[in-house]
């Protein structure tokens, strides 16, 4: 080739690598395909779930102007599949503010919606679809899941019939339908519409798992038994529907069974959370929780990052009471994230086991900020009850209860709370709905026997209680409520000896010594009170209430100081017991040792600080021996927060503003208190005292007047005489 031609053929391929150069870097500057770009590079990713990546990718694409709906809908799905809900709603509403026609962008924002109960806004986006498109299935399902949410079942069904009949394959249609039914009270309906979707979907293992949930809802496990059967054959590799095949086996007492689908789920998913969920669920509850933890254990060493395992374990940990490994182990995952609900949930319960119920209800309160939980509002209502809230405990049990109606535990403690408030009715109420799950739950029949005996029914609570003790014939609880009743009757040499033969069977059992030691006191054989009572503490030195009980028989005896020795060892043994506390600051008051009744008051609000009774007891104590009247009136305006009905606080309060030489506002708390209580001379005295330093002497004289008429020997009657002799110039 000449050198001409040569310079010619090098001058044409620089010509065309430069057009290709400039072709390709055009190609790359327009944002389309750059958004494109990261668009489908954030498909595959999620496709593969490998959501952080996935969500690097579809942020580079929102990044990109003008902006597009289709990013912000994929960057609103991944956030979902990584549990950001928040995330996911800020993005999905951008989407629909992007682009009016947005169809999954619109669906997916009004099912968030109804999660957060924003409903009429999820019905609108709705609606709006169904102009555009009048048979998108998936905007009537919507609508009927508001109608749900609003407790209209009837017409959530009319909705969801329309999606089924617009979309015969959509298994979740038919199952919302059931549903629907179901709520309405009409189980043949629901089950007809199981049916239909079984028979429209006859490969489909999640149609037979939602007509085998219903059977197993209805009570019928051999039918449940055979649908989730039949969805493990079509689906050789599903986790969820051997799960609840597990859980069917467990219900009807088939461990064994149980134990061997979990062992198959552990060769089908290795490393599934769930699967180790379940399996743990399952040693917990048949006694095997060291078992559980065992097997976590020895997965954390295997996958170490995997943070739901270790959070199943803390659990596990906590069941076992295992305070400080599983104190480590929940600190190593709020370390990560230190907003983590679960995690923050079981810091409250390590606090609970270590009784110290106001960090715990804090603690927990931080958790029900972050994800509200039916789980989270039991653990409060816990606290709550430690702490004395027990309206406040109340509430937070039939919170969990409405989260979860299943949550059995949070059924009988509410029921327990309501025996003990006057509302026995409400109490059989919530035991029904237990003793349907679990008819032979003794924790059920042991507060329907208090129901029962609180509304004077002493014969059936008689019966209940032996009803739990067929179950459980060494229940301390139904014992004790059973020597309770027949004490007052008269009839304790019966529980004795019952409680006698019991010891027989389990001559180890501190609890059956100690509530022996109880009915012999209840009897006056203070000798053999005292050798039971010490044979429980010999079994187990730390038995509740032992040393208590021992200064009852010490007292019964007479030896004062003897029993102070044993309240200050209960004390010592279980420093969170108030208790113990007030029964030692009683002996003292009695000998008018008014610097260890100061102590022991201070020591009880150290342990129970929101207790509304013990504020009031120490201000009234500063009071009237000795103490920091501005710390007075801080303690009584605490217990008048709390407890704003009582005539004893307003007493309190108005008492602790005269001290402190606030007279008007002391004399409107005492009137209050002598409005409440108008027989009380020394709230009539109080009052006479409040009303003379205001300077409202013939109100201080009808006062002082009321005091000394109402008890001539109460305890300030001379003071009343002498002040209303001075204000009236003669004696009376």
């Amino acid at each position: 080739m000449k050198p001409a031609d040569r310079k010619r053929l090098i001058r044409k391929k620089l010509v065309l690598l430069g057009s290709a150069a400039a072709l390709f870097l055009g190609c790359s500057a327009d944002p389309n395909t750059r958004r494109l770009e990261h668009l489908n590079s954030g498909k595959a990713h999620f496709q593969v779930g490998d959501y952080p990546r996935a969500l690097i990718e579809f942020q580079n694409a929102a990044a990109i102007k003008p902006p597009r709906a289709e990013a912000h809908f994929q960057l609103a799905r991944t956030h979902l599949a990584l549990g950001d809900i928040e995330a996911a709603h800020r993005e999905l509403t951008a989407a629909v503010a992007v682009d009016r026609t947005h169809a999954e962008a619109h669906l997916q924002l009004a099912t968030l919606l109804i999660a957060r109960g924003e409903l009429e806004k999820a019905q609108s986006l709705a609606e709006a679809i169904l102009k555009k498109y009048p048979a998108n299935a998936r905007a009537h399902a919507i609508l009927g899941a508001r109608r749900v949410a609003a407790d209209d079942p009837k017409g959530a069904i009319v909705e969801f019939q329309k999606a089924v009949e617009l979309d015969p394959k959509g298994i979740e249609n038919y199952s919302a339908l059931g549903a629907a039914h179901r709520a309405a009270g009409q189980p043949d309906k629901a089950e007809t519409t199981y049916k239909k979707a079984v028979a429209a979907n006859p490969k489909s293992a999640q149609a037979r798992v939602a007509l085998g949930h219903f059977y197993f809802s209805e009570g019928d496990t051999a039918a449940a038994e055979t649908q989730i059967r039949a969805a493990c054959d079509l689906d050789l590799f599903a986790v969820q529907p051997r799960l609840f095949l597990a859980q069917i086996y467990l219900a009807t007492g088939k461990l064994a069974d149980a134990e061997k689908i979990y062992a198959e789920l552990r060769t089908i998913a290795p490393g599934n959370p769930e699967v180790y969920d379940g399996l743990a669920q399952f040693y917990r509850s048949t006694g095997r929780a060291e078992k559980a933890a065992a097997e976590l254990r020895s997965l954390l060493r295997d996958k170490p990052g995997q943070g739901s395992l270790k959070a199943l374990l803390v659990e596990t940990l906590i069941d076992l009471k295992r305070v400080q490994e599983a104190g480590v182990l929940n600190q190593e995952i709020l370390s990560a994230n230190p907003g983590d609900p679960q995690a923050l949930l079981a810091a409250g319960r390590l606090l609970l086991l270590q009784k110290k119920y106001q960090e715990a209800l804090t603690t927990v309160e931080r958790s029900l900020k972050e994800a509200e939980s039916s789980d989270a509002h039991y653990y409060l209502g816990v606290a709550q009850t430690s702490l004395g809230m027990i309206e406040l405990a109340k509430d937070s049990f039939a919170r969990a209860l409405a989260l979860n109606p299943d949550a059995l535990q949070a059924a009988l403690d509410l029921s327990s709370l309501e025996v003990t408030t006057g509302a026995p009715e409400e109490a059989l109420r919530l035991t029904e709905d237990v003793l349907k799950q679990d008819p032979k739950s003794s924790s059920a029949l042991l507060v329907r026997a208090k129901a029962r005996m609180a509304q004077g029914n002493l014969r059936q609570g008689e019966d209940l209680l032996e009803d739990v003790l067929a179950v459980e014939p060494d229940s301390l609880p139904a014992l004790a409520d059973l020597l309770t009743l027949h004490s007052e009757q008269g009839r304790t040499q019966e529980t004795l000896s019952r409680i006698e033969r019991l010891i027989q069977k389990h001559p180890k059992n501190a609890g059956l010594h100690f509530l022996l030691s109880v009915a012999q006191l209840s009897a006056r054989n203070l000798k053999k009170a005292e050798a039971s009572v010490m044979r429980s503490i010999t079994l187990d030195p730390k038995t509740p209430a032992a040393h208590t009980l021992l200064a009852d028989i010490h007292l019964a005896r007479g030896s004062v100081e003897s029993a102070k020795k044993d309240l200050r060892k209960a004390i010592e043994l279980n420093p969170q017991s108030v208790t113990n506390y007030m029964a030692l600051k009683d002996l003292y008051e009695k000998e008018r040792n008014w610097d260890e009744v100061k102590t022991l008051y201070e020591e009880a609000r150290k342990v129970d600080p929101a207790s509304p009774q013990l504020a009031n007891d120490l201000a009234y104590h500063y009071l009237e021996h000795g103490g920091d009247v501005d710390a007075a009136v801080s303690l009584a305006q605490l217990a008048k927060q709390k407890m704003p009905g009582s005539p004893i606080v307003a007493d309190t309060l108005g008492w602790a503003y005269y001290k402190s030489g606030r007279h008007e506002a002391a004399v409107l708390q005492l009137k209050e208190s002598v409005r409440l209580a108008p027989d009380n001379p020394l709230y009539h005295y109080h009052l006479g005292m409040a009303y003379r330093a205001a300077g409202h002497f013939e109100s201080a004289r009808l006062s002082f007047r009321k005091a000394i008429e109402g008890n001539q020997e109460f305890q300030y009657a001379t003071r009343a005489r002498v002040a209303l002799n001075q204000l009236s110039g003669k004696p009376l």
